[in-house]
């Protein structure tokens, strides 16, 4: 697999990532208790500081677990616990939360460029998952919408073989700003730029910038089956191909069909690991993280589409986005076969 230069396999960081910190509260729930709380299952929407203090409030005998999370922290942290060299930016409040995702990063080893700001709290992501493993989100941005071009890692992503961020920092002037200094970054070193969707709402809101940003800076592209067919009208491999058209590496992530993945002209199918779904949150995070460990270790796109799998089928068999304390050993056992 020819995706990276001898020069970019020289750098000494794998993947720097920027994105929104978030610590996640996790609660277990029925359908009936997502209609009280004036959530709609499945989804994703932002809300404000007085509207996430009111659903907490209501929350009445469901109680939260915490977890440190965050599309692109989630994605980061699967390449950290496989061995990757990584660096994380996004910006946390002064409180003990950010303190928390502080002693999380440097606890797994990724590089904390976080910048921490007085003026608002650390991001908060309640996710609420029902019987059948489904998960919805209330998220809170918080302090991630002070981030800035001064918060940006210019250092960290010209010494990486990637840098990645997700379609969820396209949301404030500020945000905006920052990540497309990182891309310019990115460009005038010869970093590879990896892009997740992150969600449908992103293409609801910025679907013409989006589009341009994903086919003229980015060489590897994740999108779920919905955020496709947003893009191109189709879904699955269809969608897989047309995006392909423009971008060196698109995943379309398609749930329990698998994912198809198109490389200038080739589509290649990756099926899914069945396994007994408790919450799939995260699951395309991890996805994003196994399949960037790829790439950045020189496998080809079937392996790293199988370390991807491997990743996400693990994360939803528990509650939040965590993995098993022995995924490095079966990694390892994959890559040697």
């Amino acid at each position: 697999m020819d995706f990276l230069t001898a020069e970019q396999r020289s750098r000494p960081l794998d993947v720097t990532g920027l994105e929104n910190a978030l610590v996640d509260l996790l609660v277990r729930a029925e359908d009936s208790d997502l209609r009280s709380l004036g959530m709609s299952k499945g989804t994703m929407q932002l809300v404000s500081a007085e509207e996430q203090v009111r659903v907490l409030a209501n929350l009445g005998k469901l109680t939260a677990e915490v977890e440190l999370g965050g599309s692109a922290a989630n994605a980061i942290r699967g390449l950290a616990v496989l061995g990757a060299r990584t660096s994380y930016s996004s910006c946390v409040g002064h409180d003990e939360y950010g303190k928390s995702f502080s002693s999380r990063l440097e606890e797994l080893g990724i590089r904390n460029m976080l910048a921490q700001v007085e003026s608002a709290p650390t991001g908060t992501c309640l996710v609420v998952v029902t019987p059948d493993g489904e998960r919805t989100l209330n998220t809170h941005l918080g302090a991630c919408l002070h981030y800035a071009k001064a918060h940006v890692p210019e250092e960290d992503i010209r010494k990486s073989k990637v840098f990645f961020t997700t379609g969820y920092v396209w949301d404030t002037p500020s945000q905006i700003d920052a990540v497309s200094q990182a891309l310019q970054v990115a460009k005038n070193n010869n970093v590879k730029v990896a892009f997740d969707v992150a969600d449908p709402f992103v293409v609801q809101r910025w679907g013409a910038q989006l589009r341009e940003v994903l086919e003229t800076s980015a060489h590897v592209v994740f999108a779920n089956a919905l955020e496709a067919q947003m893009l191109v009208g189709v879904q699955g491999e269809d969608a897989a191909r047309i995006l392909g058209r423009k971008i060196e590496i698109v995943v379309v992530k398609d749930g329990a069909k698998g994912a198809w993945v198109a490389h200038r002209g080739d589509i290649l199918h990756i099926p899914t690991n069945k396994v007994n779904v408790v919450d799939t949150t995260g699951a395309g995070d991890m996805f994003a993280g196994g399949f960037l460990y790829g790439l950045t270790h020189g496998c080809t796109l079937e392996t790293c589409g199988r370390l991807a799998t491997l990743l996400a089928a693990d994360t939803i068999t528990h509650m939040g986005v965590r993995l098993s304390k022995d995924i490095p050993l079966r990694a390892k056992a994959l890559l040697s076969h």
